[in-house]
């Protein structure tokens, strides 16, 4: 049975034989982290999807893949593990095991029984694969895996991942040369021996990109997420498909917000799922910052935070709101827009930011020419149209700021101008609009 995002047909039937948690999110259902009943089961391989998902056609990377596929950026993914379905082939350069050790005899021996890990590697780096639309963001980057979450995911409130096990997770990313961070995973405790490792990663100039967690609104109290809630941390709040913060994403600190409900990804073993949860999110931010950081290799970790925040799509509240921050990450502005950091007056042009190869090229364009799919995002009024056997139009160009087309290209950028769209404008344009309502 196949399983699309935009589709109702019921997963209890497949999933109750794996005693699996299953949510409802705006009429789909999706797969969320495993409750505790579960703990000691594992999420099954995914099946085939076709059309692109709803968040590449939001974010448009293939606007900014002729310009930066991420390549050279080592993206280190903190959670569940990594398995490397068809779609992660290669990807992984380097993985460690820092995971409780399992006390009740039932370990899975898996390198990802929850699927987390997966996942969030898919949305980063995932390869193109004939006959479906999902592909990663930044499909030039490499991943590293630490995982420190085993089968079993703590779910109750006040009970969260191990920090000091984070902390070392953190310690061995910055070891492995990691130029992303990217933490999915949470810890609801404050403690020295994480922060002191997040700050050893940002002297040593990585950008941590950490979830704000999940809930399930029946906490009893509020709780901080950890490391999000660090200085220097990028805390990434979720998105629906409406633009509006899910109802799952947990409020304060938020620094920026990405897709994180009803996305599809890969799945251990093979196959893509939907699902659901601000780890995806982080996961869209880290990808996105690792396309930042390829095109910028000589832009400081800080600037490249704050360019992130200075060129985020307008958001349904003000920016610095609790739900939203700054507002919706946005790759394509992220990238070209100039924010009076240096970078795009003077783009790095030396050896060490090299041009997506041809091959690199054709297949950004491969996975994207010869759609049909429109997706519309019916509650914001917002319509994406995909430009049958030519390309995609979509993506960002908000007026919060007096947002400019990018300036005169590089000699670079002149090179590969056949290969590159225009920035699309009906998006964020719409979402600026109904801000101003």
């Amino acid at each position: 049975m196949t399983r699309k995002h935009h589709t109702r047909k019921p997963l209890a039937a497949v999933l109750a034989a794996l005693v699996l948690t299953i949510t409802a999110w705006g009429g789909a259902t999706v797969v969320t982290a495993p409750a505790a009943v579960a703990q000691d089961r594992c999420v099954p391989p995914g099946t085939h999807h076709a059309p692109v998902p709803w968040p590449q056609h939001l974010l448009a990377p293939d606007q900014v893949w002729p310009l930066s596929t991420g390549r050279g950026q080592r993206v280190a993914v903190i959670g569940t593990g990594v398995e490397t379905p068809p779609q992660l082939a290669g990807k992984v350069s380097a993985s460690t095991d820092l995971a409780p050790a399992d006390t009740t005899g039932r370990d899975s021996g898996r390198t990802d029984c929850l699927g987390i890990g997966t996942g969030v590697a898919g949305i980063i780096a995932a390869n193109p694969e004939p006959g479906t639309g999902f592909r990663g963001m930044a499909p030039g980057a490499t991943v590293l895996s630490a995982k420190v979450v085993g089968d079993s995911y703590p779910t109750q409130s006040g009970d969260s991942v191990d920090p000091g096990i984070l902390a070392s997770a953190l310690d061995w990313a910055v070891g492995e040369n990691a130029t992303v961070i990217a933490v999915p995973v949470v810890s609801y405790r404050d403690s020295p021996a994480l922060r002191a490792a997040v700050d050893r990663a940002l002297r040593a100039n990585t950008v941590i990109v950490a979830a704000v967690g999940d809930t399930n609104g029946q906490d009893d109290a509020p709780l901080t997420p950890y490391p999000a809630a660090y200085p220097g941390v990028l805390a990434v709040g979720a998105i629906d498909t409406t633009t509006t913060a899910a109802g799952f994403s947990r409020t304060g600190p938020v620094d920026l917000v990405a897709p994180g409900d009803n996305i599809t990804t890969t799945q251990p073993g093979h196959g893509l799922a939907p699902v659901s949860g601000t780890a995806y999110a982080a996961a869209y931010t880290a990808a996105t910052t690792a396309l930042v950081r390829s095109y910028y290799p000589d832009l400081p970790a800080p600037a490249v935070v704050a360019r992130l925040k200075a060129t985020a799509a307008p958001a349904p509240e003000t920016p610095g709101s609790t739900r939203y921050g700054a507002g919706i990450i946005n790759p394509h502005q992220a990238i070209t827009e100039h924010t009076g950091d240096g970078a795009q007056t003077s783009p790095n042009t030396s050896v060490s930011r090299q041009p997506p190869t041809d091959e690199e090229i054709a297949a950004a364009q491969a996975t994207m020419n010869g759609q049909t799919l429109g997706y519309t995002l019916t509650a914001a009024g917002i319509a994406l149209t995909l430009l049958i056997a030519g390309i995609i139009v979509f993506g960002p160009l908000g007026k919060r700021r007096n947002w400019r087309p990018g300036n005169t290209p590089t000699s670079e950028e002149h090179l590969l101008r056949h290969h590159q769209p225009e920035p699309p404008r009906n998006l964020f344009d719409d979402l600026n609009q109904r801000k101003r309502r």
